[in-house]
Formats: structure tokens, sequence, C-alpha cells
């Protein structure tokens, strides 16, 4: 099967880990890559990239059409296609190939400014088949006549998120991680009364210095609070708790942490949410807090039973093993919706 992915390949955890997992499940596999087109950091290319207008756009979604008429393949499989245009799929299908979206935010959150996902909903209807990443959209899509959905997980990658056995000495060693993004959602203040609690934390990812509480974080954390790239999986394997919190842009219920975390054999605390609950049982292979006070007593309770934590931990690892979370269980999903398709239209 030719496949071809369609993205702006700008992380390793997103439209590069189903292209390799694709790839090593055999087929043959292309890339388009849309972030190629905005490596010119000029003020004109930086403005289209961010209101995903102008001639750079246009650029891209000819060469796109160019691509599939030149490689042909059975699947073109867009990847949060927010610059790809309604004409552009309706072109590509002539080809005879089917065209799948995945969108692993959320098009329908009133929170984005209305020009993010202004050519994505306009090309809902001309897709073969999107996948959602939260059951929400399942329904928000339907809302807006669209049926040909399926709810897609996020997912870990085995070869980045694994169980270190000998853990060498190094700076991530402590208490309590979060290693995640900056949202203007109260996370701040979370992680405020944690070092104010003198609990051992540590803190890395992007967009904190937009934080009120940057520097405040910075001086007592010692460091720049940046993302941890390539160290990501190695200061999860050191840290005896690892917090989760869930995105208010994106509505989501859960988030890749979720599967990162547990499959690296690091304790988890994470926001409260119905479908997490259903993922990890509270108490048991995973535990949870509603706010502030409920967080720090956890953490208090978790790092003082180390015997308590460590058997959640392996029953955590032991759900998320058995309920098959990898990025490859993924990709069966997208080729089994494909397959499906094909046989109907036999």
């Amino acid at each position: 099967m030719k496949i071809l992915i369609v993205g702006d390949f700008l992380s390793q955890i997103y439209e590069s880990a189903f292209f390799d997992a694709f790839l090593k499940s055999g087929h043959n596999v292309f890339k388009f890559s849309t972030g190629d087109y905005f490596k010119n950091k000029s003020f004109f290319c930086r403005l289209q990239n961010k209101f995903l207008f102008g001639p750079i756009g246009w650029k891209i979604n000819r060469d796109l059409i160019s691509c599939v008429e030149m490689k042909k393949p059975d699947l073109i499989f867009i990847y949060r296609g927010s610059l790809i245009f309604a004409d552009t799929i309706k072109k590509i299908k002539k080809t005879g190939a089917m065209v799948f979206g995945y969108n692993n935010d959320d098009p329908f959150s009133e929170k984005y400014s209305f020009y993010i996902w202004r050519h994505w909903l306009k090309a809902v209807p001309c897709y073969d088949h999107i996948f959602v990443y939260r059951q929400k959209n399942l329904d928000d899509y339907k809302k807006i006549g669209y049926k040909k959905t399926s709810f897609l997980r996020a997912y870990y990658v085995k070869e980045k998120n694994f169980p270190i056995e000998k853990l060498p000495t190094n700076k991530y060693v402590c208490d309590v991680i979060f290693a995640g993004h900056w949202e203007n959602d109260g996370r701040d203040e979370y992680i405020k009364a944690i070092i104010d609690a003198g609990i051992n934390l540590k803190l890395y990812g992007p967009e904190w210095q937009r934080s009120k509480y940057y520097n405040f974080f910075k001086n007592k954390l010692g460091y720049e609070i940046k993302s941890l790239k390539d160290d990501y999986n190695l200061a999860l394997n050191s840290a005896k708790i690892a917090l989760v919190f869930l995105s208010k842009l994106n509505n989501d219920t859960y988030t890749r942490r979720n599967f990162e975390i547990p499959v690296v054999k690091t304790f988890m605390l994470s926001e409260y949410g119905d479908d997490l609950n259903n993922l990890f049982a509270a108490g048991r292979e995973a535990d949870y807090f509603h706010n502030k006070e409920e967080m720090i007593e956890k953490i208090n309770y978790y790092l003082a039973n180390e015997n308590k934590r460590k058997e959640i931990v392996e029953a955590g690892y032991r759900r998320l093993i058995k309920d098959s979370h990898e990025v490859a269980n993924r990709i069966n999903e997208i080729i089994s919706i494909f397959n499906k398709y094909k046989n109907e239209l036999r």
C-alpha cells in the first residue's frame, strides 16, 4: 500500500510517529512536509504561517496536488490540515486516492481565533474519513452534517517512551515533575502551590515564559524553563511522580502524557476526568486530583508510601499494555478503516 502523510513534521511524536509506524508495517510511505515552506523566518513568512493565508499557502496546495499526481498513493493521511484547501482535496481524490484527516486539536473550540481552523472546517465534507482525538468531536462533526468519523486516541512510541532499568545519575532526579506546555488555565497556580509546599519539583515545557509566575519559578528552580526534547524519557523516568493537566483550550479529557507516563513506570497523578478514570482506575492504576489541596495531599501521601506508589505503577503499566496504546495499534485502526471502505467500493 502506498501512503502519503501530509503535515508540518516539526515534531517527532506526531506525523513522524505515524510515518515510522506505517513504514515498519511494511507499507510504502512518503512525506509531504508543509513545515519546509516556512523555514524562511522573514516577517511576511511568519505572518502567513500565523494567519494561514498568502502565496506560501497557495504553493503548498499546488505542490501537494503535483506530489499526489506523481506518487499516486492509495491513501493520503492529512495530519492537522489547517492549510489544506477543500478544492485541493477534491482534486487529489480524482487520482483515486482515499483521503483521511486527523486533528489532535479541537477545531470546534471557541477559544481558538476564528482563522485557525477555517480551511480545515471548510474542507471537512471533502474527506473520506476523519479521525478524532476526543469523543466530543464525534458529536461536533455530526452537528455540521459529517458522519464519517471514528475515535483515534493518542499513543506512546515504544522506541521513545520506555522504562530505564539502570537509571543514571542525572539532573532530572526529583520527587515530582511536570513536563508539558503552559496554558492559561490556572495550571501555573498548581505548580506554585507545589513549590510553596516545599516539594522537590522539576518543571519543563514550552510557553512557560508567558506565566505570571515565570520569574518566581525560574528563581526557585534555578534554571530557564524549556522543552526537554531528547531528554523527555530520561526526565520522566527520573521522577517519582509525574503530573498531568488537561488542556482547556482543546477541551481535553485525556492527553498523550496519560500514556507516556505509565509506560515508563512512573507514578501518574493527573487532573481528574471520567474518561481518564475509565482508562486507569483511580487509586489502583493511577490517581487523580480535583483541586490544589487534593493534589498536594496526594503528592505527600504517595511520596511517603513507596510500596503503594509502586503497586499502582505496576498495575497502570499492565493496564496500558493490555489495552494496546502504542502507535502501531493506532496504525492498525487506520488501515482497518481503509480496508473497510475499499471493500465497500468493490
